[in-house]
Formats: C-alpha cells, structure tokens, sequence
C-alpha cells in the first residue's frame, strides 16, 4: 500500500502535535468558588480533568476524574489546528521553491 510522504508528515503531525497540545492545555485551570468544597478543573477549551475534595473534614484526600469525552474533542481540535498549521506551511515552502 502507498502512502506519500506529506500524508504520513501530516498524519504524525495532526496526532503528535493534538496530543502534546491537549496535554499541554491541562496547565490552563479553573477554579469555581464553591462554599464547602474545592473543585478544580483543568483543559481548555474543554475541561477534560477534573481534581476535587470537600472541605468540611481537616485534611480530605482529592478526587480524580477524566472526562474522555472532552478530552477527546480537545485532542480532535488541537490535531486539525496543528494538521491545517503544517500543511500551510509546507504549501509556503513548495510555493517557494517553484518561484
């Protein structure tokens, strides 16, 4: 079966680069003001982590959770936006080249 090389450079690109963005998403954090917990979301645009404990014991464990569902958006958004990013610049590139 053929593949060219830009199908394969755009492939590795859409989903290396969606996965690193996503990962790197998780830095961005909000916090709501809710009155007797503490509840911490991480993602952007979509919050896909979620970090939470109550407040009303002295020192309560944290609460995980990972919306797939969400991150799975995230990580589709991030692979077209770095897929779109290198095949304009590799159409630039070729453009030169030709001139």
């Amino acid at each position: 079966m053929y593949h060219s090389r830009w199908s394969v450079v755009l492939t590795v690109a859409g989903i290396s680069g969606g996965f690193f963005l996503t990962l790197l998403s998780g830095l961005y954090t909000v916090k709501p003001f809710i009155e007797d917990a503490e509840i911490i979301y991480f993602g952007f645009p979509f919050a896909w982590f979620e970090a939470a404990r109550g407040s009303w014991m002295p020192n309560p464990p944290w609460h995980y959770s990972l919306f797939l569902q969400s991150f799975m958006v995230d990580f589709i958004i991030y692979g077209l936006l770095t897929t779109a990013a290198v095949y304009l610049y590799f159409i630039t590139i070729t453009a030169r080249r030709k001139k």
